[in-house]
């Protein structure tokens, strides 16, 4: 019985992603199922999480979570976690591993890395990779036009327990935000270099779309499911950077691991969705780094300052609910 499993949740008929990623003999792939997903959805050695299936596990967070969202991808980690999980990787279906995948994500303890230092609050990852003009979903528009450090990254040595969380990219259609694909919309290709540690008090966003994450990270992968599928991630992302900040760890950007063939996507939606992301996510990472409590209170408090509504709140301590009956520790 594998403890690695492939978390991903589709609409569509199987494709060329599903297929590669069941293909890896030592990862279990789990297709999340919405109400959306063709009835006659299969293949195989895949894990297909139904509609009838989610709806039946002894998991509270399945009576708060709603259908035709992409936050449906809970109900695979929560899965996974019932069946022993060390390592979740998510991904979606349309981001095609290179043949090389699973040597792109280190298993060693330690590895050398980069790190620009916490001198500023928004680090843009991509140009570690790249010299292209270009930045991640989520990061704040504010800080496009001063994108570049202005300081040589440091080389040093980073452990697991510092990175719980590894971000690779992905190459071709890497994920930007709707207002990159409307005005520049160029293709990325990016170069090889080491990892980028996201030190202590600086901010970076990471995705749902080529994220591994080990134990100690499991509780932030909790999705918010009453927001814009655009922004879910994004914010998840920051919330948890602000509490892995409190314990001296970040998150690990790594060279792309896979390339995406983008599903048909209607850009104006896109941009329509991803507003909240334009206008409050400097807001949000002020608000986290004022907030002295803890993880377990981050959505209560959020929630007060109407950055969630209140079945956010209701949604997230089911979650907690379902980690405590589950022996997962936060």
């Amino acid at each position: 019985m594998t403890e690695k499993f492939i978390v991903i949740t589709s609409i569509h008929s199987p494709a060329e992603a599903i297929k590669k990623f069941s293909e890896l003999s030592d990862w279990q792939v789990i297709v999340v199922a919405d109400r959306k997903t063709p009835q006659t959805w299969q293949s195989d050695r895949v894990k297909l999480l139904s509609v009838e299936e989610q709806t039946a596990l002894p998991l509270k967070t399945a009576q708060f979570l709603p259908w035709n969202h992409y936050a449906r991808k809970n109900m695979g980690y929560l899965y996974a976690m019932m069946q022993g999980a060390k390592l979740i990787y998510e991904t979606d279906d349309d981001n095609i591993p290179y043949d090389s995948w699973e040597m792109l994500f280190p298993t060693e303890q330690t590895i050398v890395a980069e790190s620009y230092g916490n001198t500023k609050k928004y680090v843009n990852a991509y140009q570690h990779f790249c010299q292209a003009h270009i930045w991640p979903r989520g990061f704040p528009l504010s800080e496009i036009l001063f994108e570049r450090s202005d300081q040589q990254p440091e080389s040093l040595t980073i452990s697991k327990s510092a990175a719980p969380i590894l971000q690779g990219l992905a190459d071709l259609e890497p994920d930007v935000d709707a207002i990159y694909r409307l005005t520049i919309g160029k293709s990325t290709k990016f170069s090889q270099q080491n990892p980028l540690w996201i030190a202590p008090g600086t901010y970076c966003p990471f995705n749902s779309q080529n994220t591994l994450w080990y134990p100690p990270a499991f509780p932030y992968l909790f999705l918010p499911s009453f927001v814009p599928s655009r922004v879910t991630d994004i914010w998840r992302g920051y919330i948890t950077q602000r509490f892995l900040h409190q314990n001296g760890q970040g998150v690990l950007f790594f060279n792309a691991s896979v390339y995406q063939e983008r599903n048909y996507h209607n850009l104006m939606h896109d941009f329509a969705e991803e507003i909240l992301l334009y206008t409050k996510t400097n807001d949000l990472v002020e608000a986290l780094d004022r907030y002295d409590g803890g993880f377990a209170d981050a959505f209560q408090y959020l929630a007060s300052l109407h950055f969630f509504k209140p079945e956010e709140v209701a949604l997230f301590a089911a979650w907690l609910q379902d980690l405590k009956d589950l022996g997962i520790e936060f």
